[in-house]
């Protein structure tokens, strides 16, 4: 199973939390907001089983931080 690669990125004025399909992309004002909640949505991920990986962008485009997140066992919660 591929991991799901969640993004922060710039978008205009704010950021934008996209993960190519696994989650619907949300849009932020804050760029610290929005890499919370990419966190957040990785650590359900792996809690559900999957591998899940937070990919920040800074406003050139390049990845100035990379946190993996490994599937674990046992029931959500």
């Amino acid at each position: 199973m591929e991991d799901v690669r969640l993004h922060v990125r710039p978008a205009g004025d704010g950021w934008l939390v996209d993960a190519a399909g696994a989650v619907e992309p949300l849009l932020f004002r804050s760029g610290g907001r929005a890499e919370a909640q990419a966190h957040k949505l990785a650590r359900t991920l792996a809690r559900a089983g999957q591998f899940a990986r937070v990919l920040v962008h800074d406003r050139a485009q390049k990845i100035v931080g990379s946190t993996i997140y490994a599937p674990q066992a046992g029931p959500l919660g």
